[in-house]
């Protein structure tokens, strides 16, 4: 690969990560209070940041701790702190202690928090489904197995390089 193709590339992936966020939000806050009848609830969205909505998704099923937030989601745990301190500032979680284990902190889900947790959800089910649609029907398997190798190279080079 010659450098001028390294530079497309580098290009189209900084392209991507900007369009993705205006001064509007991020495409995912728009997507989630566009879906929300709760006037509330969609000034809240668009305080939240992308890591406070997949946290909200996160404790759908379970209660969790900070560390296995931040594990789950393979960010930091001050990122996990900062968003749940405003999950809870808007009363999208609770935090509490177990009887049995007074030392962590676990997070669940309040009514609110399930409800944008959902829309979060549908938004990222119909954005698979969209992606996945239209690179199946533009490239082969065997092209799609190298897109994601690559991918996964760049993002582990990004890891290290950080």
């Amino acid at each position: 690969m010659n450098e001028t193709t390294v530079a497309e590339i580098t290009k189209m992936i900084k392209l991507i990560r900007t369009s993705r966020s205006s001064v509007h939000g991020s495409q995912e806050q728009q997507w989630i209070e566009h879906q929300l009848s709760d006037d509330r609830l969609k000034e809240v969205v668009a305080n939240l940041s992308i890591i406070a909505l997949h946290i909200l998704s996160a404790l759908e099923e379970t209660e969790l701790t900070g560390i296995e937030l931040a594990q789950r989601l393979a960010v930091t745990r001050g990122g996990v702190t900062r968003a749940a301190k405003k999950l809870l500032e808007y009363d999208l979680v609770h935090a509490g202690k177990h009887p049995d284990d007074q030392k962590k902190i676990y997070y669940s889900l309040t009514a609110a928090g399930r409800e944008i947790a959902a829309v979060h959800d549908r938004m990222h089910e119909e954005l698979r489904a969209t992606v996945t649609k239209k690179l199946l029907a533009k490239y082969s398997d065997e092209d799609l197995e190298v897109v994601s190798r690559f991918l996964q190279d760049f993002y582990q080079l990004e890891k290290e390089l950080n």
